[in-house]
């Protein structure tokens, strides 16, 4: 799509299908802040329960609004007494192409779309080059245009190539082929000069075509990887969707446009990642990357609401609230039961008393001390919420101990904080003491749950630790100032309350 000179938004002008076989006119605008169609007729078009809408563009694009929301139908009086109608729709996701897609039907092959920081973790320095002294490759250089007419080589010729190798990886996983490729773009030189620019592009290619709503899902899936070994979320763009259909061979593509796309978080240079500090490195280490992204997928299933908490941290940056450490330690509490604590057998005394004090209680009006005490009664035997983070910080110690001395310590003192913000109690500690260091505490809790995610799909976080590390990744950050924090958090704590800090 073009975008007019001094523009935001791009316009198409057609014809739409809102329902049954009546086209409308109206206007489709795509702009940052959402995508909306207003359609216009002389009678009152039926808009109310429409989930997807077909358009013609006066331009000839064929136009596809998919999962489309209205807040009904206006009206305006001519001065010759008609009247004229129109509405607005907001639909979720906006296709355009050569054809209509039906977002129903399991015709997509592959999805392929952007991220923000894809050169920076497929680092692939090396695809790209110039060649300082290239006198002595010049003549072959040239061999193929001096066939045309004769071209003579100056004293200080010089070379810029790609090297045309253009997948990065490929991974097999259970959703289908994740891939990642160069897909430059060039000029063919003159005496204006010549550039080669670069996109990277993430594909999926499912075993069998899917829907519209299971593929882009993938994508998001793919997405919260890619933002947790880059350490911020990840903005998404250029999507693009790969047919069943095609002409002579060739699939036919769909452009799409999310009306709320996913945006960067924590934008600008100190939070953009260096290839150097990230935990993955998918192309001097391809195997450990293939591994722990098969893996992380295989249990996606299971674990994507408590990682999509995690996402939903990442995206705060440098923004910390008492809702945010909150959210923080709940992840754990929603994850599968394989991945925390066995439950505790009761022993027959035990659970003979859970029976009679639950009896006895059901018998009771209905209330809130009543349904708290049969909740309580209902989660014993079950792994609590500081047994679940220190269990999970037991990954991370077992590689990265001694870069991390004590870190059950400071998420058992995290979760602490987090009860007094869900309960009111502080159980010995005293929060003016602790709010300081809410910020470090709520990224210890970030910390442990991604590094240990991340270390049970296969990483080796131990050989990474060994690297010359800066600031480039969140995780790098909170081992730069872990040492000093934790003597200071060892200040505020008193004896008394250490001693509870893992129950």
């Amino acid at each position: 799509m073009k975008k007019t000179k001094g523009a935001s938004r791009n316009r198409y002008l057609g014809t739409y299908q809102v329902s049954g076989d009546k086209s409308l006119v109206g206007e489709l605008e795509l702009n940052a802040e959402g995508t909306v169609l207003r359609v216009h007729a002389d009678e009152r078009p039926e808009v109310e329960n429409v989930a997807h809408v077909k358009g013609i563009a006066y331009t000839g694009d064929y136009i596809t609004l998919i999962d489309c929301l209205s807040q009904g139908v206006r009206w305006h009086q001519s001065k010759d007494g008609s009247f004229r109608h129109h509405a607005d729709l907001l639909p979720h996701y906006v296709a355009i192409g050569s054809y209509h897609l039906d977002p129903e039907v399991p015709c997509i092959k592959a999805i392929h779309f952007t991220a923000t920081d894809l050169h920076d973790l497929f680092y692939d320095f090396d695809a790209f080059g110039h060649v300082t002294d290239a006198s002595p490759i010049i003549d072959s250089v040239l061999a193929e245009r001096r066939r045309m007419r004769p071209v003579k080589a100056g004293d200080h010729p010089q070379v810029f190539y790609y090297t045309g190798k253009d997948c990065l990886i490929e991974v097999p996983t259970s959703i289908g082929k994740i891939s990642v490729h160069h897909r430059p773009s060039y000029s063919l030189g003159g005496p204006d000069g010549v550039y080669i620019k670069n996109r990277m592009v993430v594909s999926i290619e499912p075993s069998e075509p899917a829907t519209f709503s299971e593929t882009v899902q993938r994508m998001y899936d793919i997405s919260c990887f890619l933002s947790i070994i880059a350490g911020r979320a990840q903005g998404i763009k250029h999507i693009q969707l790969e047919t069943t259909q095609s002409n002579e061979g060739i699939p036919h593509m769909l452009s799409v446009f999310p009306s709320f796309p996913w945006k960067t978080g924590g934008k600008g240079t100190y939070y953009k990642p260096h290839p150097a500090d990230v935990p993955l490195d998918p192309i001097r280490a391809p195997e450990e990357f293939r591994s722990v992204l098969a893996n992380w997928i295989e249990r996606h299933a299971s674990w994507h609401t408590s990682r999509w908490r995690c996402l939903g941290c990442l995206r705060k940056a440098n923004d910390y609230d008492f809702d945010r450490l909150v959210a923080a330690a709940n992840m754990f509490d929603i994850l599968p039961a394989e991945a925390v604590p066995a439950k505790n057998q009761l022993s027959p005394e035990l659970a003979e008393a859970k029976l009679l004090c639950k009896a006895i209680l059901k018998k009771l009006p209905k209330g809130v001390e009543r349904d708290s005490v049969l909740g309580a009664l209902g989660r014993m035997g079950q792994p609590s919420l500081p047994k679940k983070v220190v269990h999970r910080a037991t990954f991370v110690e077992r590689q990265l101990g001694t870069k991390f001395p004590d870190l059950a310590f400071v998420v058992g003192i995290a979760v602490k904080l987090r009860n007094y913000f869900v309960h009111g109690s502080l159980d010995g500690l005293e929060y003016e003491k602790l709010e300081p260091f809410l910020p470090f505490l709520t990224d210890a809790l970030e910390f442990v749950f991604a590094a240990s995610d991340l270390i049970e799909a296969g990483w080796n976080a131990q050989e990474w630790s060994t690297k010359s590390l800066g600031s480039g990744h969140s995780f790098t950050r909170f081992l730069a100032g872990y040492d000093y924090l934790i003597g200071e958090l060892r200040v505020a704590v008193t004896p008394a309350a250490i001693g509870t800090v893992q129950r």
